[in-house]
């Protein structure tokens, strides 16, 4: 049975606490299924013209002057929810995690970890490969200090 990507998460979290009583782990699900309001993903100048987008692989703002965005059509933007950079980054993150399952079954075959150790490990390796990519990926933009303080009211207004 395939798992629609955005309840992949909560499949998980429960299939790690599938012994647990619900009312022990209601409040950690609520706020994973929670909505992360963002007043705004993107702003745009008094024409109209967009200027800048919160990258969701990089988690802030980016002037799209600097950082080189995909076209999405059916986005309000035109443009991708994730730089370039970040869409990249993304992805080799996605095909390391899909690795995961096999390292940890070859593991178990070899007896280098039991059964219900697996749950750990593969939160584990799963956090490791997030954290490498994103410190491989990491954006480090030359802006100069007005375009930092344009960037900083954005994350303030937004």
């Amino acid at each position: 049975m395939t798992i629609k990507k955005q309840y992949q998460e909560i499949i998980s979290f429960l299939e790690s606490n599938k012994n647990k009583k619900v009312a022990s782990i209601l409040s950690e699900l609520k706020s994973m299924t929670e909505s992360k309001v963002r007043t705004k993903t993107f702003v745009k100048d008094t024409d109209g013209n967009v200027i800048a987008i919160f990258c969701y692989f990089h988690k802030q703002f980016e002037l799209v002057s600097k950082v080189p965005y995909g076209i999405k059509k059916t986005s309000t933007t035109g443009l991708n929810t994730m730089c370039k950079v970040g869409v990249k980054a993304w992805t080799k993150q996605q095909k390391s995690i899909k690795q995961v399952d096999g390292i940890i079954l070859e593991k178990l075959v070899n007896d280098e970890i039991k059964k219900d150790e697996i749950d750990e490990i593969k939160e584990n390796m799963i956090s490791v490969i997030k954290e490498k990519t994103f410190e491989e990926f990491k954006r480090e933009e030359e802006y100069t200090e007005e375009e930092k303080q344009e960037l900083r009211k954005f994350e303030e207004e937004n």
